[in-house]
């Protein structure tokens, strides 16, 4: 069941971005379509899980994509949903919400232990700094919060730190949950 469930998220987010790219057609700007979290957390997870289907990926790498995932969700859900962010409707639907409950989901289903949960938050502020950068430079920001151009730099700073919130409580509670989830299995298997 978890390797059916690897698979399938491994699918949909391709069918997603096949769909993007037909549908945009010549709309279609890769450097700015890998530009956006939502794309390269997607894909990160994509490929985590379908080489989960083939061989043990370590747990963190899961958790990582796990974090990636859940807060894609969530920012979604709380600074995105009803922005015009310039993705056909399927596309947004399984990138944003479908992909990132079957993640979740499957972490639950096939939790593990992990450590340093803190180094997950390292690619989310490597992100930060190339949006910010490329974006004073092109003149083009993956997301409206992250453009300064609209709310100045302390706007900008004043969502960061929220998403950064987001991210350590979801780092955090992705570790702990998984530690616990994987103690509880191994207590179980060892007393039958």
């Amino acid at each position: 069941m978890i390797k059916l469930l690897r698979m399938a998220v491994f699918l949909l987010v391709l069918s997603a971005e096949i769909y993007l790219v037909v549908v945009l057609g010549d709309r279609f700007q890769p450097a700015n379509h890998y530009s956006f979290f939502t794309i390269l957390s997607n894909l990160f997870a994509a490929v985590v899980m379908l080489l989960g289907v083939f061989r043990p990926v370590s747990a963190q790498i899961r958790g990582a994509a796990v974090v990636y995932m859940a807060t894609t969700g969530l920012v979604y859900s709380f600074l995105l949903q009803g922005i015009d962010v310039q993705t056909p409707a399927y596309a947004n639907w399984v990138l944003h919400i479908i992909v990132p409950v079957l993640v979740v989901v499957e972490w639950l289903l096939a939790p593990e232990r992990t450590r340093r949960w803190w180094t997950w938050l390292a690619f989310p502020l490597a992100y930060l700094v190339y949006s910010l950068v490329r974006g004073s430079i092109v003149g083009w920001y993956p997301y409206p919060f992250l453009d300064p151009r609209r709310q100045g730099y302390s706007g900008v700073l004043a969502t960061c730190l929220f998403v950064a919130v987001v991210f350590v409580v979801l780092a955090f509670g992705v570790s702990w949950v998984g530690t616990k989830l994987a103690q509880k299995r191994s207590a179980s298997l060892s007393q039958s």
